[in-house]
């Protein structure tokens, strides 16, 4: 009878978070759902990836995997500038211990700010605009994406225990999204490599085994491996160039460097509607951004 219940009571949970997923999807997001359903599927290479994506929540390759040769000129042209900021004498200061950290987490450093929006000419954001990426994300999302953020930082060895995205958690943006990081060093193990628990974003298989974690919003390695041994994490360690692209709603962590530093560059894509405010703006429409889906990416 209780065995019962407990089913029932499971069953129950399940049918309430589908209904909020459909709903979500189909009438807060019916047009870049539409758009989505109209785009054609015929690319193996791309059917390939979304096929890991939604096994596993987390797919990691080369840029040529992901991006356009357009898209790969741009991500070079965006790394001179953003690595020569990471070669700078104020975060060398502030690596030694020399100069105050501003920015909100003590072991990072944001090399790319746009306190008035996004330049339209921004190298990063054609990056983040480039079609196969996009087709990429509106294909797992299974509609045309928002692009929520994007960032470059460097994260460097602190003192101090793991802390806040050094820690295990889920992203609250959205009911699903998709997040791209692209490494611009070589990240090995002490450099503070992202993971991943596969399976545990929406829909995953391990979704309900996720659960006995807890409601904590941030979990130690200790916790995590009660539920999850760390034989079963993806612990991403690439070379420079390395592009990783997961559901960030499933379980994950940004490493704590022990050594060197991790540099790369980030971007968000959500629905229409997310769930929290979009950090970024792009105050004029670029004339490069040609693509009907590229324009309803940053649209305002």
């Amino acid at each position: 009878m209780i065995a019962w219940l407990t089913n029932r009571y499971k069953r129950r949970a399940i049918s309430a978070r589908n209904f909020a997923f459909y709903a979500w999807k189909f009438a807060a997001n019916a047009v870049p759902t539409y758009h989505a359903m109209r785009m054609r599927r015929d690319d193996q290479g791309h059917q390939d990836t979304i096929a890991v994506l939604r096994e596993q929540g987390i797919v990691m390759a080369e840029t040529d995997r992901f991006l356009t040769e357009g898209g790969r000129a741009a991500l070079a042209d965006a790394s001179s500038g953003i690595l020569a900021t990471a070669n700078s004498d104020r975060v060398r200061r502030i690596i030694a211990g020399n100069e105050t950290n501003e920015d909100k987490k003590d072991f990072l450093i944001n090399l790319v700010k746009y306190g008035k929006g996004v330049p339209p000419d921004e190298p990063l954001l054609k990056v983040a605009l480039d079609q196969q990426l996009l087709e990429i994300a509106a294909a797992y999302l299974e509609m045309w994406p928002t692009l929520f953020s994007i960032a470059a930082w460097l994260n460097y060895p602190t003192d101090q225990p793991p802390a806040v995205s050094q820690l295990w958690h889920r992203d609250p943006e959205d009911l699903r999204l998709l997040k791209v990081f692209i490494y611009l060093s070589d990240v090995k193990e002490h450099s503070g490599p992202f993971s991943y628990i596969p399976r545990t974003q929406p829909f995953g298989a391990a979704v309900e085994q996720a659960r006995r974690c807890g409601n904590s919003l941030r979990l130690s390695d200790a916790k995590v491996s009660k539920v999850f041994p760390p034989s079963t994490w993806k612990v991403c360690t690439g070379s420079a160039g390395s592009m990783i692209l997961a559901d960030t709603v499933g379980y994950h962590r940004g490493g704590k460097p022990t050594s060197g530093v991790r540099i790369l560059a980030t971007f968000t894509y959500t629905s229409a509607t997310p769930m929290m405010t979009r950090k970024v703006q792009v105050p004029a429409m670029p004339a490069w951004a040609s693509l009907p889906i590229q324009r309803f990416a940053i649209r305002t």
